[in-house]
């Protein structure tokens, strides 16, 4: 029910795949991005994420075949915090691995609304990656009209301020710039060395 993409789950993790798909001439996903992220640090069970992650969008189906945004954001909701629980960890390093935070259901919020993001996708339902200054949210509607998606809160109203909405390489901007601070905190000096050249090399310039 998705669009075709160059990438998957599994191409995302596969040695060399941060550099291809920087090379991409298509911005790459979220999802991919983190967790083409992870792979550089350390190895991903791409299978078992896939898997996971198309046992969750199966469950939304139905709804993403209506057409109703509206509907399709409550649902989505719904299932972020009332069958997977999910909690902020915004300080650990695990927080921003996509695939640990979806085994723990705990995790930054911006990789929780990157995973929020690609079960809807999988579904079948156009959802984004927002921001506000209060943090990040999957999106889902147009920007007159837009439901914006906490995984960790239960459906309400959309928090107040001015919402951006972020592609695949701001993604990987900012979780490079939280894995750098975290790899510097805890002392490992080569891996935020690493974490600063990958980020550096991300053309964000042309979506400002």
């Amino acid at each position: 029910m998705t669009d075709p993409r160059l990438w998957d789950t599994l191409e995302a993790t596969k040695a060399g795949a941060y550099e291809r798909l920087l090379a991409s001439p298509c911005c790459p996903g979220p999802g991919d991005m983190l967790l083409a992220v992870a792979a550089e640090f350390r190895p991903v069970a791409a299978g078992r994420v896939s898997f996971r992650l198309d046992e969750l969008a199966r469950t939304l189906f139905d709804v993403a075949a209506a057409r109703d945004p509206r509907a399709a954001s409550y649902r989505l909701a719904t299932l972020l915090t009332d069958r997977l629980g999910f909690r902020t960890d915004d300080s650990s390093l695990d927080g921003l691995w996509m695939d640990v935070a979806l085994e723990r259901r705990a995790g930054h919020p911006l990789a929780l609304a990157v995973i929020a993001a690609e079960i809807g996708r999988r579904a079948g339902i156009e959802v984004g990656i927002c921001s506000t200054p209060a943090g990040w949210y999957a999106g889902i509607g147009e920007p007159e009209r837009l439901w914006l998606i906490d995984p960790v809160l239960d459906p309400g109203p959309t928090p107040a301020g001015p919402v951006r909405r972020h592609c695949g390489h701001e993604v990987g901007f900012a979780a490079l710039t939280g894995i750098y601070a975290r790899l510097l905190r805890d002392g490992d000096e080569l891996g935020a060395h690493r974490a600063a050249r990958l980020r550096g090399r991300l053309p964000v310039s042309r979506h400002a």
